[in-house]
């Protein structure tokens, strides 16, 4: 088997030409529940869903940087759209963790993969592969993905397979689009058109190859960004910035325009709105260069083959922080343009509502901080991919 690769050459460039045509279809996505095949066309085509993939896997084995700036420019467009693009990198970078021959069977030729890391499944042993079966939440990216990744417990007939240790083993599977159920479960305040659906296999027999076991196995393809797998979430943080990026420019895009209840001049000339434009501006930006720091000074100690845990943590910690700090940043701009922020003819409402789905995940949510904190204090960080 060969792999097939992208011909594009930068995809920072694409995503930046892009993004004012993801904006145009935001509400269209939003409505569709699901990103619409026009833009699916363009960022399989621009290698947004395939910059974590090894080059000779048809991929573009992006450094992690351009990956969160993509994630961020097309976030600023939609936020939706952004968080397809980030899911899709995100499960990308098990490509690194297979069999080369797995690996392009499955990433090869554009393929997409979603899924979810949640060990819910079961897999039973046969001969050398497994009968899967099971359902699994939070599917983002369900409406275009080629390839599903189920993570199941392991079974040989009804008895656990166990580790060494006595541990109850996990295996994530990857199973074809054909072998998959969707369940139309996706109904929520925001982030809508990810179509974040449940998936269901019922049967599925998968090569035991075809998978890895998460937080266990190492990588089989040497890159750095595969021995240093917590990079990838860097694109989180990316994703929330982009979206509070689109609200400082749905804001003064508003402000330029709307006159303010009293006066007769647009809503740009009150120093109240003035003030909290000016904070939100500096909260994402301070929030914006300490992430890209941290991630910069922690790929090059991947790629010199270092690795130091607090580096780690704190830099955890920096793509945990950029999102909280979006988060504020919106929140002030929602309140501060009063009934205005609250139509949809206004890309904010939508912002609003994007950036509290974002933040609840919990990849970025109150465990990371307490994980990086107890790193801070000399101990584990007892929390994966840290």
């Amino acid at each position: 088997m060969t792999a097939t690769a992208t011909t594009a050459s930068d995809p920072l460039a694409a995503a930046r030409e892009l993004a004012s045509r993801v904006a145009e279809l935001a509400s269209e996505t939003e409505r569709e529940r699901a990103l619409v095949p026009e833009l699916v066309k363009a960022f399989r085509e621009a290698g947004f869903f395939h910059m974590p993939v090894a080059k000779e896997y048809g991929g573009l084995q992006s450094d992690p940087v351009t990956l969160g700036k993509v994630v961020e420019e097309i976030s600023a467009g939609d936020g939706a759209a952004g968080w397809c693009v980030m899911i899709g990198q995100q499960n990308a970078s098990f490509s690194g963790f297979l069999p080369p021959d797995r690996a392009i069977e499955v990433y090869g030729n554009g393929q997409i993969c979603c899924g979810t890391a949640r060990p819910i499944g079961r897999a039973v042993k046969q001969g050398d592969n497994f009968v899967v079966t099971g359902r699994w939440p939070f599917a983002s990216g369900s409406s275009h993905a080629d390839w599903f990744a189920a993570e199941c417990m392991l079974y040989d007939g009804d008895e656990p397979i166990r580790d060494a240790d006595g541990n109850h083993k996990s295996r994530m599977l990857l199973v074809p689009r054909s072998e998959v159920t969707i369940h139309d479960t996706w109904h929520t305040t925001g982030l809508r058109g990810t179509a974040s659906n449940d998936f269901e296999v019922k049967g599925a027999v998968v090569p035991a190859d075809r998978g890895m076991q998460m937080l266990v196995d190492g990588p089989q393809h040497p890159w750095a960004l595969y021995k240093s797998l917590m990079l990838i979430f860097l694109n989180h943080g990316t994703q929330s910035l982009g979206v509070a990026r689109g609200a400082l420019k749905a804001a003064t895009d508003l402000a330029a325009v709307k006159i303010g209840y009293g006066s007769d001049k647009p809503l740009r000339y009150q120093s109240r709105l003035q003030g909290v434009v000016a904070e939100a501006a500096v909260t994402v930006a301070a929030a914006r260069d300490h992430l890209y720091q941290k991630v910069g000074e922690l790929w090059e100690q991947a790629q010199a083959g270092d690795t130091d845990p607090l580096l780690r943590a704190r830099t955890r910690l920096a793509i945990s922080y950029a999102t909280r700090s979006s988060l504020r940043a919106v929140d002030m701009l929602h309140s501060a343009l009063g009934t205005s922020s609250l139509m949809q003819s206004t890309p904010i409402e939508r912002q609003f509502r994007d950036i509290h789905m974002a933040a609840a995940h919990v990849m970025i949510g109150q465990f990371t901080f307490e994980a990086a904190g107890r790193v801070e204090m000399g101990l584990e960080a007892e929390f994966p991919f840290f």
